[in-house]
């Protein structure tokens, strides 16, 4: 383990603030889907006082397939990571008093930057590589159908429904990240401060108004690697009729539970 990674995962505070955080901290675990709102919601976790962005480390979800490999989270602390959900892993979030953040994204948005993102930016994936060789639809298919190719890559409807059990935790604060990204990313400016009320709140942040507003103006922010466009309805400019029969079929259900839709008439 690297000096960066020590001084991430067992954090030392060097100055009041810091120290502040260390004492009076929450100790908060923010998860999500994969291109689902993760940099979003880690950089409005660093804006609030009482959380330090430098012991910020995000988590790959192999480290934790058993919940007995729950890292430590201190106060003060927030970390990253995309968690199928899972009782026991709950229960020892709970036991550990770690605040947990969980947030969504309309899967038809999530699929698309998922596409570009295996295709274009992730090139040691194994999939990169054949994914370059086809068209822009096919890529925009496999995302929605999955793969058994170079490497296992599930359906998008299979990969949200591990997750979408967390919208039923009430010790999980569930965000939206089109409530989140203000209009920036094409919502609104009401909507974002809500949703940063509502996130301090889950955190213990007695925050007046102006503090809340000061932090969603400056939550929107593209200085991420992993950062394409972040707007909201961006499937429309990409979706055909065939992507959308398909994504209908195999994760119609999950876009219905996740609240974007009703039915299949959109």
């Amino acid at each position: 383990m690297g000096i960066r990674s020590n001084l991430t995962r067992f954090p030392l505070p060097l100055n009041s603030r810091e120290f502040q955080a260390f004492r009076y901290g929450p100790k908060v675990l923010a998860n999500s889907i994969p291109k689902g709102g993760t940099h979003l919601l880690s950089r409005v976790l660093s804006l609030f006082p009482l959380l330090v962005p430098r012991w910020h480390y995000g988590i790959v979800s192999a480290e934790l397939k058993s919940p007995k490999n729950l890292p430590m989270i201190h106060k003060g602390q927030y970390i990253t990571t995309h968690l199928y959900w899972n009782k026991k892993l709950v229960n020892a979030l709970n036991i550990s008093e770690i605040s947990t953040l969980f947030i969504i994204r309309d899967l038809r948005d999530v699929v698309v930057s998922r596409a570009y993102y295996l295709t274009h930016m992730l090139r040691d994936h194994p999939l990169s590589s054949y994914l370059n060789s086809i068209s822009a639809d096919e890529q925009l298919m496999t995302a929605i159908m999955g793969i058994d190719k170079y490497g296992i890559m599930q359906s998008i409807g299979s990969w949200a429904r591990g997750y979408t059990p967390w919208l039923d935790e009430i010790t999980c604060c569930t965000i939206r990240f089109e409530d989140l990204v203000g209009s920036a990313g094409g919502g609104s400016e009401e909507k974002q401060v809500e949703a940063v009320r509502m996130i301090a709140c889950h955190l213990g942040f007695k925050l007046p108004s102006n503090q809340i507003s000061d932090v969603a103006s400056q939550a929107f922010c593209v200085q991420s690697k992993t950062f394409r466009k972040g707007q909201i309805g961006q499937w429309k400019n990409y979706f055909k009729a065939k992507h959308k029969a398909v994504f209908k079929e195999v994760t119609g259900d999950a876009l219905i539970k996740l609240g974007y839709v009703t039915g299949d008439d959109w």
